[in-house]
């Protein structure tokens, strides 16, 4: 399980029930959001927002992906930085959802209502991940350093391989762990309640989560100057375009969270490829989806 740690005590954030409490608490960060002040990502934790996609059946609301969506493409538009912050902390929480014992995801999903942020570290393509192997009481990750890239969230979520080569993630404290010190060992220690043993379909519905949320980012960005009146009209079709990728993912990933069907690997391979497809088109932004 993920325990508090004394350096991140912050006030507890207002907890959002309702759809209407994360519209809310959207324009209440807006304006702040889109001050000069360039640390404004620090008032994400307080927003509430961190935890608006805790299942229901750990305590969190009923909140369709519709509105996740709407809530990364508002804060697209006024803080870039801090709605990368928030799509990758959603797809990290997405990857636990589907990992992990009930007692780890609760009390992970509690750190989140309390302000932490998760990260999910992006897999090196053609590097094999690190290896958990076994240090005395805990466990240790073989040359994680070299590897992966922890960013500035409180947690970092890091893909393994454990000692049966089933694949696990392990949850560094990024606050008490650097991995690109110069006088970082090779090895990683990781207590063994901070090791999740992943789901048979996480990657993918990890995968997925990042596809629909980018293309809601694009959305943000790109939805103002769509509009203006000096706009390409075929940029108008292509956002029209995009916002119905959205919505019918939004309704696909909540068809997966609620009622949990057997998982289409091939559905969801053709729904990532349409939102990606129509993010570029819409945006014009070449650079790689997130990987999952």
């Amino acid at each position: 399980m993920v325990v508090s740690t004394a350096d991140r005590l912050r006030p507890v954030p207002v907890a959002l029930t309702r759809e209407a409490d994360v519209l809310a608490a959207l324009d209440r960060l807006g304006p702040s959001a889109t001050s000069h002040n360039l640390d404004q990502v620090s008032g994400l934790p307080t927003s509430g927002l961190l935890a608006m996609s805790i299942p229901a059946s750990f305590g969190g609301a009923d909140i369709s992906n519709l509105i996740v969506a709407e809530a990364v493409s508002r804060l697209t538009t006024w803080n870039a930085k801090a709605a990368e912050k928030l799509l990758r902390h959603l797809v990290a929480l997405e990857l636990v959802r589907t990992s992990g014992s009930a007692e780890q995801r609760r009390a992970i999903y509690g750190r989140v209502v309390l302000g932490d942020v998760f990260d999910l570290s992006a897999h090196r393509e053609g590097v094999s991940p690190p290896r958990l192997v076994q240090s005395g009481l805990a466990f240790a990750l073989d040359n994680a350093g070299s590897d992966f890239e922890v960013g500035a969230a409180d947690w970092q979520i890091i893909r393994a391989s454990g000692s049966g080569s089933e694949p696990v993630a392990a949850i560094l404290d990024s606050k008490r762990v650097s991995l690109r010190g110069e006088e970082s060992s090779s090895e990683l220690t990781v207590h063994p309640d901070y090791i999740l043993s992943l789901g048979e379909n996480a990657d993918c519905l990890a995968r997925l989560m990042a596809a629909f949320l980018m293309a809601a980012a694009a959305r943000g960005r790109v939805g103002a100057k769509t509009l203006t009146s000096g706009a390409v009209p075929s940029a108008a079709i292509e956002l029209e375009l995009l916002d119905a990728m959205i919505q019918k993912a939004a309704s696909f990933i909540d068809g997966i969270q609620v009622d949990d069907p057997p998982v289409d690997l091939a559905q969801i391979d053709r729904c990532c490829l349409a939102l990606d497809t129509a993010r570029l088109r819409c945006s014009a932004d070449h650079s790689p989806a997130i990987r999952s």
